[in-house]
């Protein structure tokens, strides 16, 4: 496998960064302040916010930097509405046209964050982060089922700021457990080819995300 880039490496590592919340909304970044920090030019940092804005983690600002993206309160409600909409079409796609084998993965990645969840002895930041990595997982997999080319189009395009979304609403107390135990009831309503049950589950999942992001941007005015 080729090894990754100068840029390949300041874009994950940045992702990650603002995914976890160390890099908090509204945040600026500086072109010459990142490659002063890697011993880089600026070239390669310019390609990783470039590639981060095409995810709309961040936007560009004058001198050469970027901002990560802060939404508003309505932004944040007309996304999850969005979302909202995408995921309950997804789900009746994927009711339909999920396989056997991507049921399993399901389960496998359930069967790993439940894993986690008894185990107290692991780093918070560590249990944070791979949480994010199998939830993102966990959703990629019922995508990918449904066969959708122009449904993972607009995924994509969302990619960024969805998982922006979901790591303030895992920040919640208890949000992590919930949601599990939600997955894996979708688990069983998709093996089951239920489209009623999945579609309203997926649609309460959705909201209860929402209310915890709205909850926490609330507090935080």
């Amino acid at each position: 496998m080729p090894s990754r880039s100068i840029a390949d490496q300041i874009y994950e590592r940045t992702k990650r960064d603002i995914l976890n919340g160390i890099i908090k909304p509204g945040q600026r970044l500086h072109e010459v302040d990142v490659a002063n920090a890697v011993s880089a030019s600026r070239t390669p940092v310019r390609e990783a916010f470039r590639r981060l804005e095409q995810e709309n983690l961040v936007e560009r600002v004058a001198r050469g930097g970027v901002r990560v993206i802060q939404l508003e309160w309505e932004a944040v409600k007309d996304l999850y509405d969005l979302r909202t909409v995408l995921e309950i079409y997804a789900i009746k796609l994927a009711c339909e046209k999920i396989t056997s084998e991507q049921i399993v993965t399901l389960k496998q990645i359930k069967a790993q964050a439940m894993e986690l969840l008894s185990s107290p002895e692991l780093s918070n930041g560590y249990v944070f982060s791979r949480f994010m990595e199998l939830n993102t997982e966990f959703h990629e997999t019922i995508y990918q089922s449904t066969g959708s080319h122009f449904l993972m189009i607009i995924i994509n395009q969302l990619r960024g700021i969805v998982q922006v979304m979901r790591s303030m609403s895992l920040q919640v107390e208890q949000s992590s457990t919930r949601a599990w135990v939600e997955h894996n009831r979708l688990i069983q309503h998709l093996e089951k080819r239920d489209v009623k049950s999945a579609q309203d589950l997926i649609q309460q999942h959705v909201q209860n995300a929402a209310q915890e992001v709205l909850s926490i941007m609330k507090n935080k005015t």
